[in-house]
């Protein structure tokens, strides 16, 4: 399955985004329950961890790999975020530092979706105004 636009993803950003969106659903669970009044610890569990370890493999069939040997890579990756959710599931983030470190998170996962979602030729053929 390969992108519509087919813009290569580089592999630093593919690496970053499972922790960019664990990072972003527990900053987005804290504003959450601090605009609910019920500002609390948020607790990770390993389902944070298995659907950022989705994301990646899903990311990963879109990528253009460096060479084939590296197209295994994806299933590795994943399973190591998994492995690490399962080790650390129970793990009490303060709410504050869940904000601090969710809120950008979300930002950058906003502006790399953003970045590869269009070509630059869509970008320049796009009317402004």
């Amino acid at each position: 399955m390969q992108c519509a636009v087919h813009r290569p993803f580089p592999l630093l950003s593919w690496a970053a985004v499972p922790l960019l969106f664990i990072a972003a659903v527990l900053g987005l669970t804290s504003v959450g329950e601090f605009l609910l009044a019920l500002p609390t610890d948020t607790t990770v569990t390993s389902a944070h961890f298995g659907a950022a370890a989705g994301v990646t493999v899903v990311i990963g069939f879109s990528m253009d790999w460096p060479s084939p040997r590296w197209r295994g890579t994806r299933w590795v990756y994943a399973v190591v975020i998994l492995g690490i959710g399962v080790a650390l599931h129970g793990v009490v983030v303060p709410g504050v530092v869940a904000m601090a470190m969710g809120l950008p998170s979300s930002a950058i996962l906003a502006r790399i979706s953003w970045v590869h979602r269009f070509s630059k030729e869509t970008r320049r053929a796009t009317p402004v105004g």
